[in-house]
């Protein structure tokens, strides 16, 4: 299913929407907050459209249940509480649920990335340096990335690019220091989508 992601500007529009919900966590990290899930449980992420009461109340259920998917990793800055990261939403795995129908889904005007086996990362800006996180913020498997990134500063350039214009640049790190399945006989850090960080919209990187 198709929604309009909820603009998000700092940590308070996203709180309301996981109060008294204790499967997510605000994680307070040095300079950041992560706002992630720990578990997926039956009524955790519900569908976006909902029926019953008035419509003023549909709303507000509609927009809370579209933020809720937005907690899969989001970064704000402790100070200000803005938003520093979007990563990926919360998605579902065709025929998962009933949105996610494989005679639901639109392939003519949706959005198609490559699922790569390896690690989400994403760069952001904290204490005015630039930093990788995987969903759950600084961590080994990100800090693999970042010795990567160091021998390789183009990225570091179209990072620090994409985040001065509002947007999070997503890779997928691909090593065998952190091998999931496949065999990668060397480190690899794809690109596989361009997010707005407030708008929640995914810029088109290939023509399919």
């Amino acid at each position: 299913m198709f929604y309009n992601f909820p603009i998000i500007n700092d940590i308070h529009d996203v709180l309301p929407a996981i109060q008294d919900r204790p499967e997510f966590i605000v994680a307070e990290k040095e300079g950041y907050k992560v706002v992630n899930y720990m578990v997926n449980l039956e009524d955790t992420f519900p569908p976006i459209k909902v029926a019953g009461g008035d419509a003023k109340m549909r709303e507000m259920r509609m927009l809370h249940n579209a933020l809720r998917r937005e907690c899969r990793g989001s970064k704000f800055d402790s100070v200000t509480g803005k938003i520093i990261a979007r990563p990926y939403h919360k998605f579902f795995n065709v025929g998962e649920r009933d949105e996610v129908r494989l005679d639901k889904i639109d392939f003519t005007g949706g959005l198609i990335t490559v699922k790569l086996d390896g690690s989400m990362v994403h760069p952001f800006i904290v204490s005015n340096n630039l930093r990788w996180a995987t969903k759950m913020g600084i961590t080994d498997t990100s800090m693999q990335a970042e010795v990567f990134i160091a021998q390789n500063p183009q990225y570091i350039d179209f990072a620090r690019d994409c985040i001065g214009e509002g947007y999070t640049p997503i890779f997928e790190w691909c090593s065998n220091k952190n091998r999931i399945v496949l065999d990668y006989p060397e480190d690899q850090l794809i690109l596989t989508s361009v997010r707005h960080m407030i708008t929640g919209e995914y810029q088109k990187l290939w023509n399919i």
